[in-house]
């Protein structure tokens, strides 16, 4: 069944042809990710799509009844609301119908009531949709969403106006996800979500019922979650089955499939030509003619094979034939508090020139905080920091705001110690043309401010390169060519990051932050992971052992038939499962039998958010 259906959709902004015949149905069940390059149109689709912006011609159809989330990049909040007031929007349909239900009862009550069996149907009915929306559960379901998302319980007070970009973004998540709709438009749902966050939205995610049509450049996410692959190019969506890594693979064959039969055809279009030129007079000339209306009719038919269109992609070089000396940084004994939080305490680590060091920890352990003392910027409360010699240090700055928002690109880039050909030269390889550097700062997207920054650093000539969240704003094409460029990097590099795949070719040691506590872990990525889930399946399976203990030795007299009973509730018990883990459809559910229990016991009946 389509929930959302886009025909023949066309849309020009200013002289721009942002799309050209879209065709799109997203089906019940799907997850479907929508890549393409930065300012391709992906969020304007959204937008069309939830009917904040219309197309010039085609028509978006919506199935009826169908429910849509949309989590934007920029959200917004009523000032003075606090993080559970605006959590709690995500229920206004619920809060509707225990109002509607609290009126019906008090009529119901009334002795001189008319049409008592007119109210009690619509009694029924409005409790039917009550229980179908979850209406019971609906404060366990907004308690763990936030948890789930990162928003800890000592945030749900605080207003929304003292909420960092972050907090905001994971907290518009948390809003879109608790509404349970059926089909969720998540425009780059991971942007300020930590590694913990990540997964906990994948599983999340894969045991949702409804349609998922997500934009994202995680490709660790798109690989784990995609039924399908869209891809918004040209001006055009092409839909490939299967998830990144199988879209990788069919657009490879592809292309070289295209390449091949643009390469007979534009043979034969040659050898045509020569023929028609030859004998263009001459005893074959009606042949000729014959042959050139032929041509003539191919050339405008869409017979015609394009060349394949290999897309221009950012250019990065940090180039230094600076060596450092071999002892490059040491940290000792190093203190951090914030606001009354213990960040690290005791942090000792060494870096040697030419390692590749990703930072990582859940939102709030001091990632960011770690690099700018690092470099002098915030003081540490205690400890020592020491760099070695030789060393020109660049660094990237994730909130990109280090800007005049007056200067045009070319101004802010543009340090005197060079010539402007050679600044334009580089902003060139960073797909700034000649117009685009007269642009002014304050108008520039994300992704190009990143450009920009990037550029900076490429003009700073570093041998050591602290990187905070270097792929936040770039689309997959720029953050595998900043890839491939740290790749063939000599220098040494520190980086924060949650890009899972950007870490896992580039680094090959972590510095795990976990408040108060830290680990030096020697291994990349997916060691650490290993290692990491393999933890937590020995902890619930521990936890599990002591909990059978302590139920045999307070075994009483009826231990057989007690014993009979468990073994029949082992192969129903999920936490005796592999991993150990509840999914999420199965929490809400063990959580709507532990509370019908505690009603039973107890005699309340449950069925409205609030008493009367």
């Amino acid at each position: 069944m389509s929930l959302v259906q886009l025909h023949n959709i066309e849309k020009v902004l200013g002289d721009r042809l942002l799309f050209d015949q879209l065709e799109l149905s997203i089906e019940k069940g799907e997850r479907v990710g929508l890549i393409g390059n930065n300012g391709e149109g992906k969020t304007t689709l959204f937008r069309m799509i939830v009917g904040e912006q219309q197309p010039d011609t085609g028509q978006i159809s919506v199935s009826r009844g169908t429910k849509i989330g949309y989590l934007r990049q920029d959200p917004s909040f009523e000032p003075g609301n606090t993080v559970l007031d605006e959590a709690e929007k995500a229920f206004s349909r619920l809060h509707a119908l225990s109002q509607e239900l609290r009126t019906i009862e008090h009529q119901m009550a009334d002795p001189g009531q008319v049409g008592l069996e007119k109210l009690l149907a619509r009694y029924e009915t409005l409790q039917h949709e009550f229980d179908a929306e979850g209406g019971y559960a609906w404060q366990h379901r907004l308690q763990a969403t936030l948890s789930g998302v990162g928003l800890t319980k000592e945030l749900w007070s605080v207003r929304v106006e003292h909420l960092s970009g972050g907090q905001c973004a994971r907290l518009a998540l948390a809003q879109v996800l608790i509404s349970e709709p059926d089909l969720l438009l998540l425009d780059e749902p991971t942007n300020h979500l930590d590694l913990q966050a990540i997964e906990w939205l994948e599983e999340y995610l894969t045991d949702f019922s409804g349609a998922v049509f997500l934009i994202s450049h995680d490709r660790y996410l798109l690989d784990k979650l995609a039924t399908r692959i869209v891809w918004l190019t040209g001006r055009r969506l092409k839909s490939y089955p299967g998830n990144f890594s199988a879209f990788l693979e069919q657009k490879t064959i592809q292309e070289l499939s295209q390449a091949r039969a643009y390469e007979i055809q534009q043979k034969d279009i040659a050898k045509q030509q020569e023929f028609i030129r030859r004998f263009s007079a001459g005893q074959r000339a009606r042949e000729a003619q014959g042959r050139q209306k032929k041509l003539d009719r191919l050339l405008k038919s869409d017979a015609m094979i394009q060349a394949v269109q290999h897309r221009r992609s950012i250019r990065v070089r940090f180039e230094n034939d600076t060596r450092a000396g071999d002892q490059l940084l040491r940290v000792r004994d190093l203190n951090k508090s914030f606001d009354g939080r213990v960040l690290w305490k005791g942090l000792n680590f060494k870096v040697k020139p030419g390692e590749r060091i990703g930072i990582i920890g859940p939102n709030g352990s001091g990632k960011t905080t770690l690099l700018k003392t690092l470099l002098g910027q915030i003081d540490a409360d205690n400890g020592e920091i020491r760099w070695g010699t030789n060393l020109k240090i660049g660094y990237y700055d994730q909130r990109l705001d280090e800007f005049d928002p007056d200067n045009s690109i070319l101004e802010q880039v543009h340090d005197g110690m060079i010539s402007e050909k050679q600044v334009r030269d580089i902003l060139g390889s960073l797909m700034f043309s000649d117009s685009d550097v007269e642009k002014r700062m304050g108008d520039l997207s994300g992704g190009e401010r990143a450009r920009v920054a990037l550029a900076q650093l490429m003009l700073e000539q570093p041998n050591v390169i602290l990187l905070d969240e270097p792929t936040n704003h770039l689309d997959i094409q720029s953050s595998e060519a900043l890839e491939k460029t740290l790749n063939n990097f000599n220098g040494t590099l520190l980086i924060v990051s949650h890009d899972r795949y950007f870490l896992k070719k580039i680094v090959k040691r972590l510095l795990v932050l976990d408040p108060p506590g830290f680990e030096d872990f020697d291994g990349g990525l997916e060691q650490w992971y290993d290692r990491y889930h393999q933890r937590l399946r020995d902890q619930t399976v521990g936890n599990n052992i002591r909990k059978n203990t302590t139920l045999r030795n307070n075994s009483s007299s009826s231990e057989k038939v007690n014993n009979r009973s468990e073994r029949a509730s082992r192969k129903d018990n999920p936490y005796l499962r592999p991993f150990g883990r509840l999914s999420v459809s199965e929490t809400r559910s063990a959580d709507h039998r532990d509370r019908i229990r505690a009603d039973a016991a107890s005699g309340v009946t449950r069925g409205i958010i609030s008493s009367p």
